[in-house]
């Protein structure tokens, strides 16, 4: 019989990985060996976290409190990233038969380019249906004119595919792709039924690409590969505590790997920042397994199917951590802002039983409403907010959003201030010198005839060609006033050398010098 499951939860406003580590350290998410104090106690314990970034940060949490001269770590790893493979599976436990069960996923390059190659084939054959040659200037929006076109719809079908693969649950018995083609009945616009035609490159198309080629999705491994961990877990009694933490479980097959977890007799699973301070109408009217639709958009609808699918209730839940007084009526009243609309009769109550005024303040007396006319004045006030926080001692400031480009501007106005931020999200390779050299000479490569593009990439620090830089900006110099100086040559790269030839016989040698 499976042991009750073991879930935890830390709440909103209390510091997920120190509240984490203290509790694993001190056994009360699993039992660890004694003693405590031994460097080699932890080694059989594996800790799974929702990405890299926190894989490092509980490495540091944990290296400060064992505070020991050596120590061996937990096993600690991502879940939340396919390319993490390597890390996801346990190499003890994994046969070579095991890894071969499944072919290799598909990388990204070649992925976008197959299905870049596939959307200008489908491009081409609608164009040439005669039966569709009547559509409308709007329906012809999403058929390719060229292979930029081809590319971005490959980019945003790629996007559906991962999505429609991530959310399908693959015990349920349906098809997604089955329950598309149902969308766009005969009697609907032309539009829609181009729309469903191309969708078709990847219930109909795709596959078989992939079957030729001897590949899969990454999403369709990634599941897998959690799957097959789930399994393994299942079947095998793990050497010591297995804890995952961090993870909403949406993604079916990582549910089905929480769910394996929590009924491990040495297993747990940390939640984050389940709300108990809702009431028991207001948390019912989120929705459930059996009503995604319903307050989809709710941020505790991810974590209320978990629990179900868990098996347990939102009361069997135990919380961790401890939250100051006035981040916890923060809290709650984030609570009570975003309740579902059903219940918001509630507010009445809540207003009349409710803290004072004066509370209410003391929570909100740090947090503030920004009204900006426009991104860039948007950017301004974020980068200074961030540069007061840091004149703080000790201060850690963080910025959270999912708009690159916001990203990019606050960094670049704190970057005037001399201060350096660690970006989580990386930054992109086009915006980086060694990218935008690459670009460039992609974009010579193909204005064959343009010399403000050779020129760009000449002049790029990154230029030598197996010179000297100096050597390299002279001889830029000098192809610049002889041969493109005051005209703009058509001779192409293959007649730069004859195009320099003439000069230099019409200057009399004098541009060779």
């Amino acid at each position: 019989m499976r042991d009750a499951p073991k879930v935890f939860s830390i709440p909103a406003g209390a510091p997920f990985l120190d509240v984490l580590a203290d509790a694993f350290l001190t056994g009360r998410l699993a039992p660890l060996p004694e003693p405590r104090d031994d460097p080699l106690a932890l080694a059989n314990a594996t800790i799974l976290l929702p990405t890299r970034r926190a894989v490092r940060a509980l490495r540091e949490r944990l290296v400060e409190r064992l505070g020991a001269d050596a120590a061996i770590l937990p096993d600690i790893r991502p879940i939340g990233d396919a390319s993490e493979e390597d890390h996801l599976l346990d190499p003890s436990a994994e046969t070579v038969a095991d890894r071969l069960a499944l072919p290799p996923a598909i990388g990204r390059l070649p992925r976008q380019l197959a299905l870049t190659q596939l959307t200008l084939a489908w491009g081409r054959a609608i164009r040439g249906d005669s039966s569709l040659l009547d559509i409308h200037e709007g329906e012809q929006l999403l058929i390719p004119a060229s292979a930029a076109d081809a590319a971005r719809l490959a980019g945003d079908l790629a996007r559906l595919m991962d999505d429609v693969e991530t959310a399908t649950d693959a015990g349920a018995g349906r098809d997604p792709w089955t329950e598309i083609q149902k969308l766009a009945p005969e009697d609907h616009a032309g539009y829609f039924q181009i729309t469903l035609d191309f969708l078709k490159i990847a219930f109909e198309a795709w596959p078989k690409y992939l079957s030729d080629n001897g590949v899969v999705d990454p999403a369709v491994r990634r599941d897998h590969l959690i799957r097959a961990e789930a399994a393994r877990l299942e079947r095998m009694a793990a050497r010591g505590p297995v804890i995952a933490a961090g993870s909403t479980g949406s993604i079916p097959a990582t549910a089905e790997l929480l769910k394996t977890i929590a009924h491990l007799p040495n297993g747990a699973v940390v939640l984050p920042a389940l709300d108990r301070d809702l009431d028991a109408d207001g948390f019912a009217a989120i929705g459930g397994v059996d009503t995604p639709a319903r307050a989809f958009g709710h941020p505790q609808f991810g974590l209320k199917q978990l629990i179900a699918a868990l098996g347990i209730t939102r009361e069997d839940v135990v919380p961790l951590g401890a939250v100051p007084e006035a981040l916890a009526l923060r809290a709650r009243l984030a609570t009570e802002a975003l309740r579902p609309a059903e219940t918001t009769d509630a507010w009445a109550m809540f207003r009349a039983a409710g803290p004072d005024i004066r509370a209410v303040d003391d929570a909100l007396a740090d947090a503030g409403l920004i009204v900006a006319h426009n991104e860039q004045e948007e950017a301004v006030a974020i980068a200074i907010a961030i540069r007061e926080a840091v004149e703080q001692p000790d201060a850690r400031v963080a910025l959270v959003t999912p708009d690159r480009t916001l990203a990019r501007r606050v960094a670049a106005e704190l970057g005037r201030w001399g201060l350096a931020i660690d970006d989580s999200a990386g930054a992109r390779l086009d915006l980086l010198p060694e990218g935008i050299f690459a670009r460039l000479v992609g974009e010579a490569l193909v204005a064959d005839t343009d010399p403000a593009a050779l020129l760009a990439v000449l002049k790029h620090p990154s230029a030598v060609f197996g010179m000297g830089r100096a050597e390299c900006r002279k001889a830029a110099r000098i192809l610049e006033l002889a041969v493109f100086r005051g005209r703009r040559g058509d001779c192409g790269l293959a007649g730069l050398a004859e195009a320099l030839a003439a000069a230099r016989e019409e200057a009399g040698g004098g541009a060779a010098r």
